[in-house]
């Protein structure tokens, strides 16, 4: 079966932790939209999401940062935080697809890690908040180093999700991917609460025209100071680029939130 849907969401916890604080117009369209993805999601049917994604030090930190690490528990728990005003939940996994990308990997050049458990933080549960809201269908998640250096480089985050794409298309499963983080904010830093509009609408560009270059030309310190060190969550969405690099990105929505600290988008990408 093939990849049946395919998008790529930030993932801000005052999305939900503190949703009041923005804009009530603001927050309702981009929430909005955020569930009409949901919906979109449903109804292409997948069997199974593979979510690309990151973590916040709930399993990693310097003394074991894995560049990729491919979930392959039976289920995941989370969210972690006890504030994202998301309810706990317990998602099923896909192990033997999971086993299945690994071993994929092994023979094709890339060496992940692999986990048979994982705690999962709003980075992975707030998109599966709107987009798998009964926490029903299975998932996968391949996690990226966007913690601390030495990160992967964008060009082979893309040459990675490349790989899993053409892995995927091969699976007798329907295959939802998500990417999940972005786009720029520096939390936690001096500079918390910055948003850079002109780097984050460049970034969308290249997604939407398709300019694969230039999304494997974003270096780490170009996206340390123009996106702060939460951007470094956008390879993610250039590993999902690069798994349906010959579908059109549509961008969904994006909005600049300021009490969320975060450029928040949503990209669909349609074959």
């Amino acid at each position: 079966m093939p990849i049946v849907f395919a998008c790529a969401a930030s993932h801000a916890p005052g999305m939900t932790a503190w949703t009041e604080a923005a804009p009530k117009e603001q927050a309702d369209k981009f929430l909005g939209n955020y569930k009409k993805l949901g919906e979109r999601v449903a109804a292409a049917k997948p069997d199974v999401i593979v979510a690309i994604t990151v973590e916040h030090w709930a399993n990693f930190f310097l003394n074991s940062m894995p560049t990729f690490c491919i979930g392959r528990a039976e289920h995941y728990d989370g969210p972690v935080e006890e504030w994202l005003r998301i309810p706990k939940a317990r998602v099923p996994g896909d192990a033997k697809l999971a086993a299945e990308l690994i071993d994929a990997c092994l023979d094709g050049g890339f060496d992940p890690m692999f986990s048979d458990e994982l705690l999962l933080d709003h980075a992975t549960f707030l998109p599966l908040h709107f987009l798998n809201p009964n926490m029903s269908v299975p998932m996968v998640p391949v996690i990226l180093n966007t913690l601390t250096p030495p990160m992967p480089s964008a060009k082979r985050c893309f040459q990675f999700g490349e790989f899993l794409g053409q892995t995927l298309q091969r699976s007798d499963k329907r295959v939802a991917m998500i990417a999940t983080g972005g786009l720029s904010h520096w939390p936690g830093e001096a500079k918390h609460g910055k948003i850079n509009i002109p780097f984050d609408k460049r970034f969308l560009d290249n997604l939407i025209t398709k300019d694969h270059a230039s999304l494997m030309s974003y270096g780490y310190d170009e996206i340390n100071t123009e996106a702060g060190s939460g951007g470094h969550e956008i390879r993610t969405w250039i590993a999902l680029a690069g798994a349906v690099q010959s579908w059109k990105a549509e961008l969904v929505d994006y909005e600049p939130v300021y009490p969320w600290a975060t450029g928040c988008g949503l990209v669909a990408f349609n074959p």
